[in-house]
């Protein structure tokens, strides 16, 4: 990844975007509520809409070229927080990025702990990629919610 590199130029524009992104936060919550009540409360829905998937599309695009792809990571994380706080975006948006940032300083080092646990304490033993572990308990984390979901209707 272009991180382990030391190159860190990229993430400059996702810390812009999420800047962009967390001053429209608000604009993001009414446009949840649909294009009838958005528009009803004076937000123009489509121009919302446009630039929430803009920014969404351009952070993830620089993410995954400079961090790497890891997998559910940005479709569990959110939706945990959605779960916790509700959906007004404002909330939500710093505790995704602190959850996210966590979950995969968990992952990382479970990654690295876990060979070695399995080989009996041998030191050497190797690492699991973290994009391994996230996929496998973001996956975990995914289908409890969606089993729930069915279940609760």
């Amino acid at each position: 990844s272009a991180v382990l590199a030391g190159r860190y130029e990229m993430l400059w524009l996702v810390a812009v975007l999420g800047v962009i992104a967390y001053i429209a936060a608000d604009r993001f919550t009414v446009a949840g509520l649909g294009e009838d009540v958005s528009t009803g409360l004076g937000l123009n829905h489509r121009t919302v809409v446009a630039l929430g998937m803009a920014i969404v599309a351009a952070v993830a695009a620089v993410v995954v070229v400079t961090v790497g792809a890891l997998p559910l990571l940005g479709l569990v994380v959110p939706n945990v927080v959605s779960r916790l706080v509700g959906d007004d975006a404002r909330r939500g948006l710093p505790l995704v990025a602190m959850l996210g940032a966590v979950t995969v300083l968990v992952c990382d080092m479970i990654g690295r702990a876990l060979p070695s646990l399995l080989a009996g304490g041998a030191p050497g033993a190797g690492e699991i990629p973290v994009g391994t572990i996230v996929g496998v308990l973001g996956g975990a984390v995914f289908l409890a919610m969606m089993l729930k979901g069915v279940r609760n209707g």
